[in-house]
């Protein structure tokens, strides 16, 4: 578990119908994989950008230690409502492009993983897959819903997107 590195750094603020009311909206959590080499350009001078970041998507973004010396991809943990996570990722995705870890003529292609309670990973494969099939189809992302995968301690499994920006956000939303 990644908990340890979990905050709400800007918690939501949306007032109800009284003062004392506070409507805070489901806060979701999707781990999104960067070239390792991208982590300095994702953070910034003295982490001046993800702080940046983390204000206008009005989400917390943690990137998780390097679970080795040699790996090609760390864990970028954004933990915020649906479109604080959709301005995170878009941000994420750009900022990667503008400092050029793809050539200009591909598209930035990323990993990201959701949790999704076990009991529906059946409905978002559907029968025969015919449901994964048509979100692939859809937005051109990979989308890999596990079958076997055995359920974390809150009873969800993991679902893999693969694919550009806008391609990853349609399963995900």
């Amino acid at each position: 578990t990644h908990s340890g590195y979990f905050s709400s750094l800007y918690p939501p603020h949306q007032f109800g119908p009284f003062p004392h009311h506070h409507s805070y909206p489901e806060q979701e959590i999707v781990n999104l994989f960067i070239p390792t080499q991208a982590v300095g350009a994702i953070i910034g001078k003295k982490g001046a950008h993800i702080k940046q970041l983390a204000r206008f998507a009005g989400a917390s973004i943690k990137i998780a230690p390097a679970e080795g010396p040699d790996v090609s991809e760390r864990m970028v943990i954004i933990t915020g409502p649906p479109e604080a996570q959709f301005k995170a990722q878009g941000r994420i995705f750009g900022k990667l492009k503008e400092e050029n870890f793809f050539n200009p003529k591909e598209e930035v292609k990323l990993e990201a993983h959701i949790r999704v309670p076990s009991s529906t990973a059946g409905r978002v494969i559907g029968k025969g897959g015919k449901t994964v099939n048509e979100l692939q189809n859809l937005t051109s992302a990979e989308v890999i819903v596990p079958r076997d995968q055995t359920p974390d301690e809150n009873e969800e499994v993991i679902v893999r997107i693969i694919g550009h920006f806008f391609a990853s956000q349609v399963p995900v939303l």
